[in-house]
């Protein structure tokens, strides 16, 4: 299964908009934290929040 990046970049705004604001669309500015360090495991400091566009290189990698 390949995700387009469109696709990836949509869910990741949902998901950024229901972290940050509890709403469907963050804006701009209102993010506290880098998204990149939001998706770092827990034991590295991050939320644990898994990166989709890795989840799916490594599921592809893997089939």
């Amino acid at each position: 299964m390949n995700m387009l990046k469109w696709f990836i970049k949509a869910i990741n705004k949902i998901n950024k908009g229901f972290l940050w604001q509890g709403k469907e669309r963050a804006n701009s500015g209102c993010c506290l934290v880098a998204w990149t360090k939001v998706t770092r495991p827990l034991d590295l400091g991050g939320l644990g929040i898994p990166n989709l566009e890795v989840m799916s290189w490594a599921l592809q990698m893997r089939w």
